[in-house]
Parts: structure tokens; C-alpha cells; sequence
């Protein structure tokens, strides 16, 4: 485990995402305040971190491309649903389309399967290509078990054996050729999210805290390629190296 990259932002972290491609990674990132968002752009090869011309109204990250980002934007209604995507250029700050949609069934490569075809998301216009499920990156999320959903309780009794813990709430799961990353929650006194790695064989060899307090939700960290991504106290990003 070798850390590449931390930083903490004034603001809360949002939401990330990727785009790039393979030989020049970058990472998207939204932070929060009350009044509005910001977004920023980190290279995962110079780590040079920038901020970006940020829209005034909130989109939801959906996926990323070499020089695009696709967002969702939401109505702002009392039962919000879908408006439109949007694909902005995340270089210079340009709505490249905004598409009305209101609803979608899959994501497959540059493709979002709708109910009226399939959108090229690249152009932002329904297409009879067939989708293919290619990406620039690979990223990989964790499997996440709720403490309701069956696969929970084995988890549990892991824990209790192997590191005397009482996990509670839910957890991710990842495993990879030579290490396993657990993200959980403890509950002493208030809600404790931990991160854990360890080899096959349960030795840990990584262990930190990366939040108190409240849950953090689905996915709280992500393995591109080599490098794993989580955020600490929703205002720190970090990068290792696990190899």
C-alpha cells in the first residue's frame, strides 16, 4: 500500500466520477455548500488538481467519456423525476446537448437504453447501433450488502472471529487477485465507518476511520485499475496504490 494523492477541500465531497481515458486518467469531483456546487478535475497521472467552470443548478453525475461528462439533471418539484442529460465538456465548461428524458432502463458503454432506443451518449442522439459495453476505464465498485439482505450474517460471524467487531448496518465488499477491502459500520456510541484490507488469509494490512458520525451510503470506496479511491470525513480524497 503506497498513498499517491490526498487532499482536503473546503467544502464537502458530493459526488466523483471518471473520465479520461486509460492513458490520461482524470477524476471528476463535486463539493458542496449551502449555496452552491463546485466542481474539479484531477489528473491521476500529473496529480494536478484544478477547479472547473461549475453550472448554477445541481446535475447528477451519470458517467464520463474522454472529454465529456454526462449529468442528469432532476426536476425540482416535490416528487422530483428525471428532466433531461445533459454532456458538458469538462475543459472548458460547454453544454455540448441537453436531451429531454424522463426516464431510462441501462447504461452500456457510451449508450443509455431508453424505452423510445438507444441515445448515443457521445452525440446525444438515438441511434440503431447496437451498445457495447466498452468504457475508457475500468472501474470497479464494491458489492454492497445491506444488514436485511442474505450474505449479511456471514459477514458478521467473519467479523466477530477474525477482528471481534459487531458490524452493523451494512457493508462493502471487494476482492481482488492478492487483497479483500471491507468498508463497515461499528456502532460505539455513534456510527463508525471503517475501512479495511486485508490479504486472503484475514491479516490486515491497511485499517483506517473514514467517518463518524453518519453513513456515508452505498459505495464507499472504488478500484480503478491499481488504484483505490475513498473519501475521508466527506472533505478528504484519497488515493493508494494497492499492489
Amino acid at each position: 500500500m503506497e498513498k499517491k494523492f490526498t487532499h482536503r477541500f473546503e467544502a464537502k465531497i458530493w459526488s466523483i466520477g471518471h473520465w479520461g481515458n486509460p492513458v490520461q486518467a482524470k477524476l471528476w469531483i463535486e463539493t458542496r455548500t449551502d449555496q452552491h456546487p463546485q466542481w474539479y478535475s484531477l489528473d491521476l497521472g500529473s496529480e494536478s488538481l484544478v477547479a472547473l467552470q461549475t453550472p448554477t443548478y445541481p446535475l447528477q453525475w451519470l458517467t464520463g467519456f474522454e472529454k465529456l461528462g454526462i449529468f442528469i439533471a432532476l426536476r425540482s418539484e416535490k416528487n422530483p423525476g428525471v428532466e433531461s442529460i445533459e454532456a458538458i465538456d469538462l475543459s472548458t465548461g460547454q453544454q455540448l446537448y441537453k436531451l429531454p428524458i424522463s426516464q431510462w432502463t441501462s447504461l452500456t458503454g457510451t449508450f443509455l437504453q431508453t424505452n423510445r432506443g438507444n441515445i448515443d451518449l457521445r452525440t446525444g442522439e438515438y441511434t440503431t447501433l447496437v451498445p457495447t459495453d466498452t468504457k475508457p476505464m475500468h472501474i470497479q465498485s464494491p458489492q454492497h450488502f445491506e444488514e436485511s439482505q442474505a450474505g449479511f450474517d456471514a459477514f458478521r460471524t467473519l467479523f466477530q472471529q477474525k477482528f471481534q467487531e459487531n458490524i452493523r448496518k451494512g457493508i462493502d465488499y471487494w476482492e481482488g487477485a492478492n487483497k479483500l477491502i471491507f468498508s463497515y459500520y461499528l456502532y460505539e456510541q455513534t456510527a463508525k465507518n471503517q475501512l479495511r484490507i486485508c490479504d486472503h488469509a484475514f491479516n490486515t494490512l491497511f485499517l483506517e476511520t473514514i467517518n463518524e458520525g453518519e453513513l456515508i451510503g452505498y459505495h464507499t470506496f472504488q478500484i480503478e485499475g491499481n488504484r483505490l479511491f475513498f473519501v475521508k470525513d466527506k472533505r478528504e480524497l484519497h488515493i493508494y496504490e494497492i499492489n
